[in-house]
């Protein structure tokens, strides 16, 4: 819990005593319950979390101001039932806090902006075109960190989601951009239904290391359900077609960094971003869109796919340049899977053991890397471990959460310094004992290998 919502249940609690002990000093207990609500609501902002202690609050001032008592007995029972309010936000605070994002390992300063753009796609089955507004996020080393903190999340439809934008970024708004040689640029491709956002540990680790970081998110697919489901044949049918229109996405932001590289009329980015090193990561689907961008976009040099499917042409054909498989520790399949009697969970099992086959291939004919993280789920490679304390409610593994934020956090780093700054780094040429978490392989490109990329 914050600070002040800390102090808006010490008061509530003082006032509840004196109600009962001390009613001549009511009334000042209720100033009390105010000026710190008050100044809880204008500092820290409120959050539905907190609507039981507020009720108490308010329902404090009220008694206090107007002179509200009853018998003793009354009191008490009241008094028992504020307290179970006030246990209930304590509660929900506790298990849904406004977290902050940890403090990057860089050296720079954050800057943030984002931009709307569209791209006209014109459909190849029907010859039509549609409009695609993709919101695109920058994170960047600043000079200053002049301006307000980002916010997490801006939207505020999603009513338990909402107190996500309380949370503590260190990015400001519109600072002023490093003024220094040209800087590298890495893009990002959120998850199936994934926000802009999703991955700001390593957004701002990145910024405060030099790099300039793109989040961009796509439009929802028009043909697909809401949640990605692999176990249907119908959706497996679909998503190499978003992979590729979502690969395609990125092709096009990456024209538009050339021309604010030229001349941004927001007079930012001017001259700044260096286009000859151009790298891409993905979380879950986006890590497939990183694959088919990579596949699909010579500008892009390396690219990372954070535990996600292969769809579309680079499932098949590989990604041929540096890439990096990171996966999270999910359960062997047997014989017995793969022969499920449930059609749709056999279904799910093949399309995972087929993708293990496509990552092999991939680094057999190209090398690479690949990374297991131990101990670990799916929602590991996001922010969402930092959701909740609760392992359910955020489906994170058993791996401290910190240590697997350190790792990926680590390997990512390594990876875009090494192939988009020419930094060589020991940690992607064999396991690291400081990490006994991962299951690491670097995969060298072999002579085949070579000689099919120089065809």
């Amino acid at each position: 819990m914050r600070m002040g919502e800390i102090l808006v249940v010490a008061a509530d609690l003082a006032a509840l005593v004196t109600l009962n002990y001390e009613r001549p000093w009511l009334g000042q207990a209720a100033a009390l319950v105010l000026l710190v609500l008050l100044i809880h609501w204008f500092v820290e902002k409120s959050r539905w979390q907190m609507i039981p202690a507020y009720a108490v609050s308010l329902a404090m001032v009220a008694c206090g101001f107007a002179g509200i008592t009853s018998s003793q007995g009354v009191n008490l029972i009241a008094s028992l039932l504020a307290v179970a309010m006030l246990l209930v936000s304590v509660g929900l605070g506790i298990v849904l806090p406004v977290f902050s994002i940890p403090l990057p390992s860089g050296r720079s300063r954050i800057g943030t902006v984002t931009r709307m753009w569209t791209r006209v796609h014109s459909r190849r089955e029907s010859g039509q075109s549609r409009e695609r507004r993709l919101t695109v996020q920058f994170w960047y080393p600043a000079q200053t960190t002049a301006g307000k903190r980002s916010e997490y999340r801006s939207e505020r439809g999603q009513a338990l989601k909402s107190h996500l934008r309380l949370v503590r970024t260190n990015s400001f708004v519109n600072a002023p951009i490093l003024r220094a040689q040209k800087l590298p640029v890495v893009l990002f491709s959120p998850g199936w239904k994934g926000h802009l956002t999703q991955n700001s540990m390593q957004f701002e680790m990145l910024a405060s290391h030099g790099f300039v970081v793109v989040s961009v998110e796509h439009p929802p697919a028009e043909k697909l359900p809401a949640d990605f489901d692999p176990s249907l044949q119908q959706n497996l049918d679909e998503y190499p077609l978003e992979a590729r229109l979502r690969a395609e996405d990125m092709s096009f932001v990456i024209d538009q960094l050339e021309k604010i590289n030229l001349e941004d009329p927001e007079d930012l980015f001017t001259g700044r971003l260096d286009s000859s090193r151009l790298g891409m990561f993905g979380y879950s689907f986006g890590g497939a869109v990183a694959a088919e961008a990579c596949w699909l976009d010579d500008r892009l040099k390396a690219g990372i796919n954070m535990d996600g499917m292969l769809f579309g042409e680079a499932a098949d054909a590989g990604v041929p340049k540096p890439f990096f498989f990171m996966s999270c520790d999910g359960p062997l399949r047997s014989e017995e899977d793969l022969q499920c009697p449930d059609p749709r969970r056999r279904l799910h099992m093949q399309m995972l053991d087929l993708d293990l086959r496509r990552i092999r291939q991939s680094l057999a004919r190209y090398g690479g890397y690949s990374l297991l993280l131990r101990k670990s789920t799916h929602s590991n490679y996001s922010d969402r471990p930092l959701y909740s304390p609760l392992r359910r409610l955020t489906d994170a593994g058993s791996v401290d959460v910190n240590t697997a934020f350190a790792i990926i956090n680590r390997y990512t780093f390594a990876f875009f310094d090494q192939y988009l700054n020419g930094n060589h780094h020991d940690l992607l040429e064999q396991p690291s004992d400081g990490f006994p978490e991962v299951d690491f392989v670097y995969h060298p490109l072999s002579t085949a290998g070579s000689v099919a990329q120089l065809a």
